[in-house]
């Protein structure tokens, strides 16, 4: 970084220190990466509800430059109501001056410096105005090798935003609303349960077997009282694939979504008639989380809760395991598949004792059987539905 970069970094920290003792009206948030895994993207969202609280209830915006990122952001932060807007502009068309601080969430915080220094390097004399800047990239962002962090962090917001509770996603009635209506125009009755199965994932080491996967989907198929939904984003033709798997009364019970956005999907998981959601350890099962969640908070409001189970197999990472993802997710049963002597067990995380809970001897995916997965749905679902009546 050459004289003129470090005079201008050093103006913006002598900006940020002077702004940490003053209210904040106007927050940006500068969030520079490309977005993967709608799961990582949902439990970082999350924490921009803390940031708003941290900050008194200030107005708080939120911008991608990154046109990909353009279908989380209207996926997971549509109707959030600690955010003021949301945003995909480049940082000529924004105002920088018109905050009281801003917050950098990137690799390479370099690049918004260098931005600074050319449009607000007045502040060493020229009345340029620059508002505090703050790094959120590493309270936000996966840990990375290659980054280069260059602003100031908030410690007391660091630790505001670590550790909260369940994530939360923020679905309206209206939004419900048009679910129950499309569904309705799929052959849903008013009366029937609607069962969400979601079939994909980021890897294949996190499926079911093809094999135990239809038999599976087959008894839930056979289920009275109730149709599966089943999410075909990309409009692949998992209709035709899934007939060559299925009888055609089974495949009549079946409703598939197809090429519809991710915020689209999000409310047919969010439906009244949702009575169970079923899946890998992946995206849309975070977001089932989140959503129920906040529908939980609601109290009565919030319609009743579905049954939500994900199935986990063995993590390579030993940080980020089934705790990691699914500790703070009170509504999923977590399924793990252990070997207890000469038999495999199901095991659910939130029920072993808390010092097991990390344990690396998961069984892959590929051990589970549809007869142990049919057995756990099947006892839930009857005690769910004895308590509905």
């Amino acid at each position: 970084m050459d004289q003129d970069y470090n005079a201008t970094a050093t103006a913006i920290d002598r900006i940020t220190a002077t702004a940490s003792g003053r209210p904040v009206r106007k927050a940006l948030l500068l969030y520079e990466e490309i977005i993967q895994y709608i799961g990582d993207c949902c439990l970082r969202f999350d924490k921009f509800r803390y940031l708003n609280n941290f900050l008194n209830g200030a107005e708080v915006d939120i911008n991608f430059t990154k046109p990909q990122n353009a279908k989380f952001a209207e996926g997971l932060l549509t109707n959030n109501p600690y955010l003021r807007k949301v945003t995909l502009l480049e940082w000529d068309e924004i105002d920088f001056s018109a905050y009281d601080v801003l917050y950098c969430i990137a690799y390479d915080e370099r690049r918004l410096l260098s931005y600074l220094h050319k449009h607000y390097g007045g502040l060493q004399g020229n009345g340029g105005l620059c508002p505090a800047v703050f790094s959120l990239s590493a309270q936000i962002l996966k840990p990375q090798a290659d980054s280069h962090p260059v602003f100031t962090v908030n410690d007391e917001l660091a630790l505001f935003v670590r550790d909260q509770g369940p994530g939360e996603l923020y679905i309206s009635d209206a939004e419900r609303d048009w679910a129950g209506e499309w569904l309705a125009s799929q052959g849903l009755k008013a009366g029937e349960d609607l069962f969400v199965v979601v079939d994909s994932s980021s890897s294949r080491e996190k499926l079911l077997k093809m094999t135990v996967y239809f038999e599976l989907l087959a008894a839930l198929l056979d289920e009275r009282n109730a149709r599966v939904l089943i999410f075909d984003e990309n409009d692949i033709g998992k209709r035709q694939f899934y007939a060559q798997w299925l009888n055609p009364e089974r495949m009549a019970k079946l409703i598939f979504s197809r090429s519809f956005s991710l915020r689209q999907n999000l409310c047919l998981i969010a439906s009244r008639q949702t009575c169970l959601i079923f899946g890998p350890c992946t995206g849309l099962m975070h977001c089932s989380s989140a959503i129920y969640n906040y529908f939980s908070s609601k109290g009565p409001d919030g319609g009743r809760l579905p049954l939500m189970i994900t199935y986990t197999g063995y993590y390579e990472d030993r940080e980020k395991n089934a705790a990691f993802w699914w500790g703070n997710a009170p509504l999923i049963h977590c399924l793990q598949l252990k070997r207890r002597g000469g038999d495999k067990a199901l095991a659910v995380l939130n029920d072993l004792p808390a010092a097991a809970r990390n344990d690396n001897d998961n069984l892959p995916c590929s051990e589970y059987s549809p007869g142990m997965l049919m057995a756990f749905i099947g006892q839930r679902l009857r005690t769910l539905r004895a308590q509905a009546k």
